[in-house]
């Protein structure tokens, strides 16, 4: 019999205190630190103490059935990660900024105890809620070597899609904007794996292992290339000035690790997590070495990549010896959970972002959509469910998902025939202008945003039929579906 028993995360307990927790979300959120984003606030000017919650979502969300994994784009799971990724960081120092006007006070309210306590009450409600989806993937019983296969799994994996991705954003002509994008992901996102996993450190959770043995998220040489692509990029800000492009799952893989350094009892799982962290790591730099040959630093060769994910593994499978003779077989299932949840977290961000640079990088071919599927609206489905919005100039949405396939069809005339009405984006960069009549495409769980640009815009959002969107996505060819 299989024993798949002592799951990492369990929504289950957690479900009978749902309302007074809600309460408690909502009261969190309800800070100042954490409003909508302002038109100006597309990018944070290097505002630790600024993170555009988008609150008002949190008023019809009710957390009732937890994130399964094939919904870990959409709106209840980047509200979480949002949250999650607050309330793990008023535990993060930043100091405040002589030059900014108030940054005391403001540096004052975001650790305050207010926060402090507030986010401790709703950290586990909110992890299980978010990772429910994981800790069922390893089982009692399996050798090490079956974790070290898994670990070089992952390395092999990220290599695959990478070369994919990269291919696919020349092919399209979005390679310096998708990597931007990337960059936004991985660079920003960087300090914050960091922090959840150094400071278990201090705490002596990798105390089993010997110090060249442990896991290494800070290398010199990966960081250096990615600091020199971020710069190439545009993406040159402190964490978290990019916090609205930030995906849920790449929030997720953060707060994942800051889930298993909370408590020591997840000591075993962190260690595991930790490597594939770091295989990630090493497997991207390799495939951005290649892209962006230019950019590698004279005599690193593709050799060493491939070098620096050998002796991963074999530091990997160092450390579970050790663990092994000191804990058997317990100590093996335990670390292999952190493994195992990792991978699959790892699994669905490759997903998740592959889909939104399918989407980013092809947003013409999803404009021709847009007037496809509202000709057939118009034919077959003028009832069709849909939402209208009428906003003045200004209005900024900070960027989000939607739970369904949608359009936007803007309707208002504005000042002038033909003056843009809306600035559309889902990249740090990106202005796709909109008038009277224009639309777009908007597939389940795709980031974007939006701000008016005219005295007041009215628009449609359709909500189109998953069936519709399959019968479109069919017809595409290899350049844009090579992501999907």
């Amino acid at each position: 019999m299989v024993d798949k028993s002592s799951p990492l995360f369990d929504f289950a307990p957690y479900l009978g205190q749902r309302e007074e927790v809600i309460g408690l979300i909502r009261e969190f959120a309800s800070h100042h630190a954490f409003r909508s984003a302002t038109v100006e606030e597309l990018a944070l000017e290097e505002d630790f103490y600024r993170r555009p919650l988008r609150p008002e979502d949190l008023e019809f969300l009710q957390f009732k059935k937890p994130v399964p994994a094939e919904r870990v784009s959409r709106l209840p799971a980047l509200a979480t990660q949002r949250l999650l990724l607050s309330l793990n960081e008023v535990g993060v120092a930043r100091l405040p900024r002589l030059d900014v006007e108030g940054e005391f006070a403001r540096f004052d309210a975001f650790y305050g105890e207010r926060n402090q306590v507030l986010g401790a009450r709703i950290r586990p409600f909110l992890e299980h809620y978010g990772f429910a989806f994981l800790g069922n993937e390893a089982q009692r019983g399996e050798a090490a070597t079956t974790y070290v296969e898994r670990l070089g799994s992952v390395i092999d994996d990220e290599k695959a899609f990478w070369a994919e991705i990269f291919a696919l954003l020349v092919r399209n002509n979005y390679l310096v904007e998708g990597l931007r994008f990337i960059m936004i992901q991985r660079w920003s996102l960087a300090p914050s794996r960091r922090v959840a996993v150094e400071r278990a450190v201090a705490s002596g959770y990798f105390n089993s292992v010997m110090g060249d043995d442990r896991p290494d998220l800070a290398t010199q040489t990966t960081d250096a290339l990615l600091a020199r692509v971020a710069e190439f990029v545009g993406v040159t800000r402190r964490e978290h000035s990019y916090w609205q492009f930030y995906l849920p799952t790449s929030m997720a893989k953060s707060n994942l690790l800051y889930a298993l350094g909370s408590r020591p009892d997840r000591a075993f799982a962190l260690l595991g997590a930790a490597f594939v962290a770091e295989a990630e790591a090493i497997a991207f730099s390799a495939a951005l070495a290649e892209a962006c040959p230019h950019l590698v630093s004279p005599g690193v060769t593709h050799a060493d990549a491939t070098a620096a994910a050998e002796r991963l593994v074999s530091r990997f499978a160092r450390a579970l010896v050790q663990m092994e003779s000191r804990f058997g077989g317990e100590g093996i299932f335990r670390t292999g959970q952190g493994v195992a949840v990792a991978e699959k977290m790892a699994e669905r961000a490759r997903w998740d972002l592959g889909e939104q640079l399918k989407w980013l990088s092809a947003l013409e071919r999803f404009v021709q959509f847009a007037e496809k599927i509202d000709k057939r609206i118009a034919d077959e489905c003028p009832d069709i469910d849909r939402e209208t919005f009428v906003e003045p100039r200004d209005m900024c949405s900070t960027t989000h998902v939607h739970n369904d396939h949608r359009l936007v069809v803007i309707r208002s005339r504005g000042e002038a025939p033909g003056a843009p009405q809306m600035w559309f984006w889902g990249n740090l960069g990106m202005r796709h202008e909109m008038k009277e009549g224009d639309k777009v495409l908007i597939p389940d769980g795709r980031l974007h945003g939006s701000t008016v640009v005219c005295e007041e815009c009215t628009y449609d959002q359709p909500i189109i039929p998953e069936e519709w969107i399959e019968e479109l996505l069919r017809g595409l060819p290899a350049r844009v579906t090579a992501a999907a």
